[in-house]
């Protein structure tokens, strides 16, 4: 699929895919499945010496778009979570909620087992003791533990964006690293960007073959497991209640809008 595609629609189609770097709530792996193109990046990732030459056509204007997508947005957020903090982070958790029933209903495509809530327990349970351990990792932070903070956070990126269902950014958001990362991305703080790289790219590599391999031997089960792992990110992420009558009303409203947007998006993508 990606040979017949031009280089400005996989540059446009980055762009696209980028959102799920950036905004909370949005999956990168189902948009690049929304274009097309989510089978064709995986095999390229999973085998990138298998055709090198075609590989590069797809995927590096993608990651160009990716780019700019990051660049563009990155302030506009920045903005938002450091004035807006609670009206925003509703509004994102309205994207997520509404994306679980068309998680469920793919899952559920070729019937449902009880058995299939283990993989759900699995995910929510390893998605909250994870999400925990940072918050026991006292001491002062040496130059070596920050470069593996940052090793860790391009490792949750790379899971994020390559597990469809999964908001790489809201992953970062339960695991109290997405205002760093985006704050790194505005300023180009090219030590943390690289050390974010470094845990980014084999990871996403690794990854792509787990997928690539896991859909084709149980989806139902891996798709459940990754729901489990959306019900814990919401969990963890939890900003709490809105402290005013005025704020109260702006959560609501931002969060019925989340729901909104992402339900709409989601009846395009099934026509």
């Amino acid at each position: 699929m990606a040979k017949k595609q031009s280089f400005w629609y996989r540059l446009g189609s980055g762009f696209v895919i980028g959102l799920g770097l950036v905004i909370p709530g949005v999956s990168g792996g189902v948009l690049a499945m929304v274009v097309g193109l989510y089978e064709s990046i995986i095999a390229a990732i999973a085998k990138p010496f298998a055709n090198v030459r075609d590989n590069i056509q797809l995927l590096l204007p993608l990651g160009i778009g990716a780019a700019i997508c990051l660049l563009f947005l990155a302030r506009v957020l920045e903005y938002l979570f450091a004035q807006h903090t609670l009206p925003t982070l509703y509004f994102f958790f309205g994207l997520v909620i509404a994306s679980l029933p068309s998680m469920v209903r793919l899952a559920n495509r070729k019937g449902f087992r009880l058995s299939f809530l283990v993989s759900l327990c699995v995910g929510l349970v390893t998605l909250l003791l994870v999400t925990s351990l940072p918050r026991y990792a006292g001491g002062e932070a040496t130059v070596t533990f920050s470069l593996l903070r940052s090793a860790l956070q391009g490792a949750v990126l790379g899971v994020g964006l390559v597990i469809p269902g999964l908001s790489a950014s809201f992953l970062l958001i339960a695991f109290g690293f997405y205002e760093e990362l985006l704050g790194a991305a505005v300023h180009l703080d090219l030590q943390v960007l690289i050390a974010v790289a470094v845990g980014f790219v084999p990871t996403i590599a690794l990854v792509s073959r787990v997928m690539d391999w896991l859909f084709k031997w149980k989806y139902s089960y891996v798709s459940y497991a990754i729901i489990g792992l959306m019900l814990g990110s919401l969990w963890a992420a939890f900003p709490g209640w809105p402290r005013t009558g005025l704020e109260l009303v702006l959560c609501a409203g931002l969060f019925v809008l989340g729901i909104g947007i992402a339900s709409l998006f989601l009846r395009e993508q099934a026509v």
